[in-house]
């Protein structure tokens, strides 16, 4: 079984890859369902990295979710680093993962100054070289190993543990988010928000201050790119079409 949360579809891409090579069943956290798993199935949860942590919907749907001894290895997707991650997701699951991995894929993050969307080309050989791993991942969780591969970066602890709080506390918000004239009052964003805090409320949409996760799908999943956070979104590109 894999369960996995994705933003704006990378992770989505690395779990149903390595739902196709496991030959399992992957469901989206997003859903709120807990699955069934058979005793001795193993469990792989693949999620973005967000502050150097866990995104807020994988904290919750995990936090009441019964891991028990079974084999469980974690696959994060990131730009660039992941920090203490792993370790952030040991302490939802009051245990240890058996295997953990990291793989880079197209930089997502843009509400910061210095942050924004890789070029076409950077983003298609993340991509590339991801796929290719997989494989190589697939066999050590199929051999059921016991494993860490991963890219911490450099001042792991201090991101993860300093930087992190700090940014899920005052970044991870929908309060700056609003639209320009190009919207073109498709209702996408409303649709696609994988935590239901955007309506439309006539034509317009409308954040509701209440769950956001700090995914960001709603402004790179914008047809007229016309969704911008405060004024630090200025200029900065989309992942579009999403993977």
């Amino acid at each position: 079984m894999i369960l996995f949360f994705s933003g704006t579809g990378n992770s989505r891409m690395v779990a149903e890859r390595m739902a196709v090579l496991l030959g399992e069943r992957a469901q989206d956290m997003a859903c709120g369902l807990h699955p069934h798993l058979d005793e001795g199935e193993s469990l792989g949860i693949v999620f973005p990295v967000y502050a150097w942590g866990v995104p807020r919907l994988v904290n919750r749907f995990l936090s009441s979710l019964q891991v028990g001894r079974r084999y469980v290895w974690l696959l994060m997707t990131c730009g660039d680093d992941m920090g203490y991650a792993d370790r952030r997701m040991a302490r939802v699951l009051h245990r240890e993962a058996d295997s953990a991995f990291s793989v880079q894929m197209p930089n997502t993050y843009v509400c910061l100054p210095g942050f924004d969307v890789d070029s076409p080309e950077v983003a298609e050989g993340k991509v590339r070289d991801t796929l290719a791993r997989l494989e190589d991942i697939a066999l050590r969780v199929r051999n059921r190993e016991s494993c860490q591969e991963l890219t911490r970066g450099c001042m792991a602890w201090m991101k993860t543990y300093m930087l992190g709080p700090l940014f899920n506390a005052f970044l991870v918000t929908d309060r700056y988010f609003r639209t320009t004239e190009a919207c073109i009052h498709c209702g996408l964003c409303a649709r696609s928000c994988p935590t239901h805090d955007i309506e439309m409320q006539g034509d317009h949409p409308v954040w509701l201050h209440q769950d956001c996760t700090g995914c960001l799908r709603c402004y790179h999943h914008c047809p007229a790119h016309a969704i911008e956070w405060g004024r630090f979104t200025a200029g900065k590109g989309q992942k579009w079409p999403l993977a």
